[in-house]
């Protein structure tokens, strides 16, 4: 199966090209200062913008300008929150990690069952792809346009993302729940199986994203072959 040139959380090649931080390195983020009401509203609409356009266009082909026209607003409104089209794009990136991540500790604050936090990691990350389908094409196809200090810190909180779902995984091999296998090719399938359904899942279709991933579920957990094919292999 062909796949875009994107460094999705599952993605174990696109991940291992992203260069490590460096021991003492700085986390490069940009940095604002707080913003009231009125200007978080308008910095949220000119990210809606951008992810539409960037989802349309390409992020090269998308300019300031552009984003300014879909917003209704001046071009220097753009820049009054964002000094550059990359750093758009690594508030894109990371508000999407930082939702996931979010979510997970809100799962995790309420249950220590691995098998439940496996399904709602895989409800979010679907549930995300219905709920924002232009930012989360942004994530997974533009990460390499960032410039490699801005790919730096956007890695941390990804790797700090599969870390947690991996030791999920683990903690539920370790109590039975879930077959002893390597659990981080254990996690780049789950991530696989949820991530890649941005590209064939449309809101309005036959399945509700809850329903994709309780199917995604029940494929991960149980796998897709029939009590024939487990008798067939344990007689193999």
């Amino acid at each position: 199966m062909s796949r875009p040139d994107s460094a999705s959380l599952a993605d174990a090649p696109a991940l291992a090209d992203a260069p490590a931080l460096a021991p003492g390195g700085v986390d490069t983020a940009p940095r604002q200062a707080p913003l009231t009401a009125s200007g978080e509203l308008r910095r949220a609409e000119i990210l809606e913008a951008a992810a539409s356009l960037f989802d349309e266009l390409g992020f090269h082909r998308t300019t300031t300008a552009a984003i300014a026209d879909r917003v209704g607003t001046a071009k220097a409104t753009v820049y009054h929150y964002f000094k550059a089209k990359h750093d758009i794009l690594y508030a894109i990136h990371d508000e999407w990690i930082d939702e996931l991540l979010s979510l997970f500790e809100a799962t995790t604050a309420t249950t220590d069952d691995p098998v439940l936090v496996v399904g709602a990691v895989m409800r979010d990350i679907v549930a995300l792809i219905d709920q924002k389908p232009g930012h989360v094409r942004v994530f997974f196809e533009y990460f390499r346009e960032l410039p490699p200090e801005m790919q730096r810190s956007a890695k941390v909180k990804r790797d700090r993302y599969e870390e947690l779902v991996e030791s999920a995984i683990l903690h539920g091999m370790k109590e039975g729940s879930i077959a002893w296998q390597n659990p981080r090719t254990a996690s780049f399938a789950l991530f696989g199986m949820c991530n890649w359904a941005y590209q064939w899942y449309r809101p309005g279709g036959a399945l509700t994203h809850d329903e994709v991933s309780d199917q995604l579920f029940n494929i991960f957990m149980s796998g897709v072959g029939s009590r024939g094919f487990t008798e067939r292999s344990a007689d193999a």
